[in-house]
């Protein structure tokens, strides 16, 4: 059996997790993911994820943004250490890897690609012809297709290299209201939380 609470929050900014207990502050030594036989420790991760803009995460607390960037970059360092393996691998330049698995597949923009793209999406234009665009969404577009044949391939290798993430989320400790409406028994193995906002 599980036990359901309602309760009703005016804004609740928390990042998802499996559990409410409060993680422990991580220190930079601490490894975050391994890639194989090869670990990738909190400081590497925050020599790139520390370079980002704020701007980047929104109107988000600093516990989620800084989360959010640390694991974009600790995505980005995974990949990174998986194709250059790859390369050593198969025994070629990580240039001439990328070329073979990710640019020489990637599909050419059409024209009519070009013209759907600038029909939808006139607010990003500004009231700029299509001629005057033109360039800049084909490179757009080209740069949306490689990213998804890349992270197809770092999929892909990811299936032969084994890959762990340690780097936990922010976790929020929540207490129970009392005057909150449950339902099911006390002393469930499974206790679930609804947030929501009535107005």
């Amino acid at each position: 059996m599980k036990r359901v609470v309602a309760t009703t929050l005016i804004v609740l900014s928390t990042a998802c997790s499996s559990g409410s207990a409060q993680s422990k502050r991580p220190s930079p030594t601490d490894v975050v993911a391994t890639v194989g036989s090869t670990s990738i420790t909190l400081a590497e991760v925050d020599d790139k994820a520390l370079q980002q803009t704020t701007s980047s995460f929104g109107n988000v607390k600093l516990s989620v943004a800084l989360y959010s960037a640390r694991r974009a970059a600790l995505d980005e360092l995974i990949a990174t250490r998986l194709i250059d393996e790859a390369a050593r691998t198969q025994g070629v330049e990580r240039s001439a890897l990328i070329e073979k698995e990710i640019t020489s597949k990637i599909p050419a923009v059409t024209d009519n690609e070009i013209a759907s793209w600038y029909a939808a999406n006139q607010n990003r234009v500004q009231g700029a012809t299509l001629d005057q665009v033109r360039q800049p969404i084909r490179q757009f577009l080209t740069q949306e297709r490689m990213q998804t044949i890349r992270e197809q391939y770092v999929d892909s290798l990811k299936a032969k290299t084994p890959v762990r993430v340690m780097l936990d989320p922010p976790r929020q400790t929540l207490k129970m209201a009392s005057a909150s409406p449950t339902r099911g028994p006390a002393n469930a193995p499974v206790e679930m939380i609804e947030f929501s906002d009535f107005q």
